[in-house]
């Protein structure tokens, strides 16, 4: 992967990457000097060197969108092509995205990579798209529900695959092993799970992820083999094959308020014998630290709850610090670097008439040992 490559020059060049975002009404920008010419004629691809491809964003200065735009122009600069980067200015401006797609098409790039705010107002834009001969490909959330055949694929996380990751993360630490394997029969310990909401479809796969693999995972421990029982939710009930020793339990708030969700995290925490909490999401996150004294009962020297351990999902300010000042285990963050990367080289493919499919861009784990390396924190957003 040439990602490893790249993540050398990341911090140096996604510094004027985030300048570029400050525009108040949704801005584009152009890509490297090396990169080809744009093409303004007929969609059809010839070669890599005339390739125009236009990416459009849910909101332009938006810091993971800026990291996208990063691994964007990064590919072009490598496939020799042009990229042109613009979004609304913030996300629910969908009629101003509904105008930059227009554009988009009337220009008739080579491709479109695009992250729609809303999929029903971009039906007859991507219709003109497909009609046109010019591929779409999505990135991060992409477009979901296209009817049109506009989409031939999609760069985003695989949410399974990244739950899966946070949960072998805690897992394999060896104090949260010590802790956990103290749960008896009589006395089981708890994993606590802190849903924002059991529709999303993104926090679904993020928390089937993350059972599936705890669950492997615990009942490779010693003691643990079929005694794992997972309760709290009816969408996420399996129960144990022996009595359980160790119990996951998911907690949904019952709407997504943020006075909701800290009630919940507050649930959780008063459970017996809870050894640790998994966070799915930012507002989830923002839930345990107001619920833990802003982060402090979490503290490891004296904190309330120091005993406990947490780890979350994505990477807002307040996750940030928690992770950085050890009140956090760690967490995951997805890859918007590599969303970038991956969808300019599927818009090149399928300007070229090859086939496409989904690219799962991955996921990273940090903590306070590497949430400042140059990998990771060009991967961090708000």
């Amino acid at each position: 992967m040439k990602k490893k490559a790249l993540s050398v020059v990341l911090s140096l060049a996604i510094a004027g990457t985030l300048l570029a975002g400050c525009g108040g009404s949704g801005s584009s920008s152009q890509p490297a000097s090396n990169a080809g010419a744009a093409q303004t004629g007929d969609a059809a691809a010839t070669d890599g060197g005339s390739m125009d491809i236009r990416i459009i964003s849910k909101s332009f200065n938006n810091q993971f969108y800026q990291a996208a735009f990063k691994g964007a122009n990064d590919a072009a600069a490598d496939l020799g092509v042009t990229v042109t980067t613009n979004g609304p200015d913030v996300e629910t401006n969908t009629s101003q995205q509904v105008e930059q797609v227009k554009a988009a098409v009337n220009a008739k790039p080579n491709a479109i990579v695009l992250a729609a705010c809303d999929t029903d107002s971009l039906e007859e834009t991507l219709t003109a798209a497909k009609e046109a001969g010019i591929p779409v490909i999505g990135f991060d959330s992409g477009v979901p529900g296209d009817t049109t055949g506009a989409v031939l694929a999609t760069a985003a996380t695989d949410n399974t695959n990244a739950g899966a990751n946070v949960a072998q993360n805690l897992i394999a630490d060896p104090a949260f092993q010590e802790a956990i394997l103290k749960g008896t029969e009589e006395n089981p310990t708890v994993l606590g799970i802190l849903a924002q909401d059991a529709t999303s479809g993104s926090i679904v796969l993020r928390v089937n992820g993350f059972i599936e693999e705890a669950v492997k995972d615990l009942e490779a421990l010693d003691g643990l083999a079929g005694a794992v029982d997972v309760s709290g939710q009816e969408k996420w009930t399996q129960p144990s094959a022996k009595p359980a020793k160790v119990k996951i339990v998911v907690t949904v708030p019952p709407s997504s308020s943020a006075a909701d969700i800290q009630s919940a995290s507050n649930t959780i925490f008063s459970t017996d014998n809870l050894v640790g909490v998994f966070a799915a999401n930012q507002d989830a996150v923002n839930g345990v630290i107001s619920a833990t004294n802003d982060g402090t009962d979490l503290d490891k020297a004296n904190g309330k709850y120091k005993d406990i351990f947490v780890v979350g999902f994505d990477s807002g300010t307040s996750q940030r610090q928690a992770v950085t000042n050890g009140q956090f285990l760690g967490s995951v963050t997805q890859d918007p670097y590599q969303m970038g990367y991956q969808a300019v080289t599927l818009a090149v493919k399928a300007a070229n008439g090859e086939a496409v499919e989904d690219v799962d861009t991955g996921s990273k784990w940090y903590n306070a040992e590497n949430i400042d390396s140059e990998e990771i924190s060009v991967l961090l957003y708000d």
